[in-house]
C-alpha cells in the first residue's frame, strides 16, 4: 500500500490512478485542521466517514471473492466430471 507522508497539496500531486488507490483515511488525516474542540470533533467525523468507507469497499471485495472463488470451484467440478466422463 501506498504511504504517504505528505500535506493535503502532496496528495494533490500525485496522478489520479495513484491518488484513486489511496484509502480515504490516508488523505483526510493530513489536512489542515484548526485547533480546538470543532477541530478534533471535524476530524473524528471525518476519520470515522473515510474507515465506513474503507469497510464498504472491503465488504465489497470479499463478496466479490467469495463469486469468483464460487466460479472457480464450478469450474472445477465442471471439469472433473466432464474427465470422468471420457474414461
Amino acid at each position: 500500500m501506498l504511504r504517504v507522508t505528505g500535506t493535503v497539496s502532496a496528495v494533490r500531486r500525485l496522478p489520479l490512478v495513484v491518488r484513486s488507490q489511496l484509502p480515504l483515511s490516508a488523505i483526510a488525516s493530513r489536512r489542515a485542521y484548526t485547533d480546538g474542540a470543532f477541530g478534533k470533533k471535524e476530524r473524528a467525523e471525518e476519520e470515522v466517514y473515510a474507515r465506513t468507507k474503507e469497510a464498504e469497499q472491503i465488504k465489497q471485495l470479499r463478496e466479490a471473492l467469495a463469486k469468483k472463488e464460487r466460479e472457480v470451484d464450478d469450474l472445477k467440478k465442471a471439469k472433473q466430471s466432464a474427465g470422468a466422463a471420457k474414461k
